[in-house]
């Protein structure tokens, strides 16, 4: 990245660590949302939260969506994130359904700030700070403690085809969150709008471009798949509340705060900051659900927490 994107990285890093963990919190409420329209299989909701919200975004964003898609210096970035975005989506339902939630969960959003360490290593030359490692290794034990201590039943379906899935959606996770941060370099003004637009327009009006079209091209393959397998779905009126819950509010307020977070914070500390979403909705699978999270569970979740607290402290300035 430029120089003037690294400063702008360096001095304001606590309030984007802040906005990412608070769009980790928002992505932990799917798992209850869904636990209100029983029934619906689980690509359905991920198509249709990706899909739904995905229009969303790109129509908030308006003509600069189209801006985004064709300007030379954010095009590749777009088509880069919409891929790995859509290919996420299915990934991960996929995982879910071939090796179990507790290991599909695990690998599929532990494994993704690795692969964003490691992408950043091989695309950026960016050397990777002890800090993160010991944060990244400390952050994925807890949350592997938390998502197994949630899990009571056997994995079903091709445990080989679920491993593979898992990894494939923790590395397109990975490569969204990269194509965010990159395509954001040189995004800076802000413009005025109401409260969702103006959650999306903090990354100015360039970047609420790139943010609309890379959810708009990601959006298409995936409202085609729900309405060719899941259309039967989409005719039950009991289950739109959580559709529009989800496309709404995990979806466009919680990425649009993600994308507002890439501004100061990289995408591999941003992808381990968000590994917060499972202690979230752990918590909310105890206190809604009435799922039982025992000592181990909790054990999890406070070695989650001591990973995020520590790549949260600010480290000390290199000296001139």
């Amino acid at each position: 990245m430029t120089g003037a994107v690294d400063a702008g990285r360096a001095s304001h890093p606590v309030g984007g660590i802040a906005v990412v963990v608070v769009a980790a919190a928002v992505w932990g409420t799917t798992g209850t949302a869904t636990h209100f329209a029983p029934g619906v299989p689980a690509f359905v909701f991920g198509a249709v939260t990706f899909g739904l919200g995905g229009l969303v975004l790109a129509g908030l964003a308006g003509r600069a969506t189209l801006r985004a898609m064709v300007a030379p210096g954010t095009r590749g970035w777009v088509w880069l994130g919409a891929a790995a975005l859509a290919v996420y989506a299915v990934a991960f339902y996929a995982a879910l359904a071939d090796a179990g939630v507790a290991l599909g969960t695990t690998i599929a959003i532990g494994s993704s700030p690795v692969f964003a360490g490691l992408v950043e290593w091989v695309a950026e030359r960016r050397p990777v700070a002890r800090r993160w490692v010991l944060a990244t290794v400390v952050s994925v034990i807890g949350m592997v403690v938390v998502t197994l201590s949630r899990s009571s039943s056997s994995s079903s379906g091709s445990l080989a085809i679920g491993l593979g899935a898992a990894l494939l959606a923790g590395l397109t996770y990975a490569l969204y969150s990269w194509a965010i941060a990159r395509g954001m370099g040189t995004f800076r003004a802000p413009v005025p709008g109401g409260p969702t637009a103006e959650i999306v327009s903090r990354v100015g009006p360039n970047g609420r471009g790139l943010v609309g079209a890379v959810f708009g091209l990601a959006a298409v393959p995936l409202v085609v798949l729900v309405v060719v397998s899941g259309h039967e779905y989409l005719v039950v009126p009991s289950a739109w509340p959580v559709f529009l819950y989800l496309a709404l509010v995990p979806t466009v307020i919680g990425h649009s705060l993600y994308a507002v977070g890439l501004r100061t914070v990289t995408a591999s500390a941003a992808t381990l900051l968000s590994l917060f979403e499972p202690v979230v909705a752990a918590v909310l699978a105890v206190l809604v659900v009435g799922e039982h999270l025992g000592v181990v569970g909790w054990g999890g979740i406070v070695l989650v927490v001591l990973g995020l607290a520590l790549l949260a402290v600010p480290g000390r300035a290199p000296r001139r």
